[in-house]
């Protein structure tokens, strides 16, 4: 029997299963966050009512998770309404009046081994120099030029990093943004996605601009309140706390097992499950994903973006928004700091002092194998080597680990240098045009965005709509990706030497 879900959650609806059981339906969307509530919009938008959505969790939202920490709430994935105008992320916010803080990144001074130092000539630089290289993207797309990492697009701008605070301003700029350093990361798509929500090609006139969630409701709220107008409350379509593990899939329709022994029968499926989760194998697939497939998904990235939080019993550290650590020798040790004491930040009763540095790529990594005490002690290390050795300990600290979580992977997705467009097509592609893939790195545009996982979303199940309709669009994939202008190499005269 059915055992009704606690309605102390403020998502009030969905199931527990006390035993194994068999479910057919037309379509079944695995993974209950934002890309999964947007294909279910707009699935019963387009008449489409006999689905199913599946979440490992006991709430909807994905990656839009807050917690409890101090006397409020943090938010330990995402945290900043990215691009306004008429982005759908911003809509939303605004519709259910989600609490926002407006961010500064200018706001910013910096500390180095010897104290603070005046580094804003070089951030200015820094900055400079990126819209020279954006510029120098967009040349190199009009005369059919290949891609360049980051690192390269910036130093043919006229910047190179020359010393520990040139290091720390880049990483601020650049790595605290894409989650993973220059070196990694593609330039051309790096201002594609840039350009998509801060340039006003989507948004309209006034876009650019980045919000900061402070609601007490947690961002997950304006989500969740829309997955209402699918789910109503104790609703047997959706399935909380159900780990996918399997996936078979054939001409004829899709079969999905469970950990807990449910199996379920569709005709379509949409998978929402990250990059990450993806290039994991977290899950099993019958028959295995075809070869141009897995070219596609592990040729992307699956950035972790790591935010450490600390509450402590007094203010210690500078009023501005952001103070950034130049470390002598390690490029990006701890080098994010953003202060919640900022006026609109903290709800006017709270009687907390927040101090929360950011992380990513290999440290991330690094901090999760480690325990708390010894993140801590890292990170006061570092707050004492800027601000003295009297500054008192955290009375509360708390950090999440998406890179080990086996449920994400990682934060959010990054273009790499080498990912071609066609690898990205190849990996959204649908298998058979029965499972389709859906989410933020799905989005050539917004990848790494929630917009993206919105968009990807609503596209997927339109896509979906039409298969159901009988009127399924021929999947479009490169089943082989060939450097046809490219001319003899090395490579070639090694490998096809007779």
């Amino acid at each position: 029997m059915r055992k009704s879900l606690a309605l102390s959650s403020l998502l009030a609806f969905g199931c527990y299963l006390t035993e194994a059981k068999t479910y057919t339906t037309k379509v079944v969307i695995l993974g209950g966050g934002v890309s999964g509530i947007s294909a279910a919009l707009n699935l019963t938008a387009s008449g489409i009512t006999d689905i199913m959505m599946v979440e490992a969790r006991d709430t909807l939202g994905g990656r839009a998770q807050d917690v409890p920490f101090a006397d409020i709430n943090v938010e330990f994935g995402c945290n900043w309404v990215q691009g306004l105008g008429t982005n759908p992320i911003h809509e939303l916010a605004l519709k259910y009046q989600l609490r926002t803080a407006v961010t500064n990144g200018d706001d910013v001074v910096f500390y180095g081994e010897n104290g603070k130092i005046n580094a804003t000539e070089r951030y200015n630089d820094m900055n400079k120099y990126y819209e020279i290289m954006s510029q120098d993207a967009v040349k190199r797309v009009q005369k059919d030029q290949v891609d360049l990492s980051g690192k390269v697009g910036l130093d043919i701008a006229g910047w190179y990093a020359k010393d520990a605070i040139d290091d720390a301003v880049e990483y601020y700029v650049w790595d605290w943004e894409m989650g993973e350093s220059p070196e990694l990361s593609s330039t051309i798509f790096a201002v594609v996605n840039d350009q998509w929500t801060y340039g006003e090609k989507a948004f309209g006139p006034g876009s650019d601009g980045d919000k900061f969630v402070v609601d007490p409701r947690g961002f997950k709220y304006v989500f969740q309140e829309e997955a209402k107008k699918v789910f109503k409350p104790n609703d047997e379509r959706l399935l909380l706390n159900t780990v996918v593990t399997k996936i078979e899939y054939s001409d004829a329709g899709v079969t999905v097992y469970t950990k807990n022994g449910d199996i379920i029968n569709a005709e379509f499926a949409i998978s929402t499950f990250s990059i990450g989760v993806l290039q994991h194998k977290d899950i099993e697939w019958s028959p295995k994903l075809p070869a141009w497939k897995l070219e596609g998904i592990y040729g992307f990235h699956m950035a972790t973006y790591t935010k450490i939080f600390m509450n402590f019993p007094t203010k210690f550290w500078d009023d501005n928004q952001f103070v950034v650590w130049a470390d002598p020798d390690q490029r990006g040790y701890y080098n994010s700091f953003q202060n919640l004491n900022i006026k609109g930040f903290l709800p006017d009763n709270s009687t907390s002092n927040i101090f929360f540095v950011t992380v990513t790529q290999d440290l991330s990594y690094r901090v999760e194998a480690m325990t708390d005490d010894e993140v801590k002690a890292e990170v006061m290390a570092v707050l004492r080597r800027m601000y003295g050795n009297n500054i008192p300990e955290p009375t509360d600290f708390k950090f999440p680990r998406w890179h080990s979580n086996p449920l994400f992977r990682g934060s959010y997705s990054n273009w790499p240098i080498g990912e071609l467009d066609e690898h990205h097509v190849n990996m959204k592609a649908s298998l058979n045009n029965r499972v389709f893939f859906a989410g933020e790195a799905m989005s050539e545009k917004f990848f790494g965005f929630l917009q993206g996982a919105w968009y990807s979303g609503a596209e997927t199940a339109m896509s979906v709509a039409q298969c159901v309709q009988g009127k399924c669009s021929p999947s479009e994939y490169y089943e082989e990706i060939t450097n046809a202008k490219l001319q003899a190499s090395v490579v070639r005269n090694t490998l096809l030497q007779k």
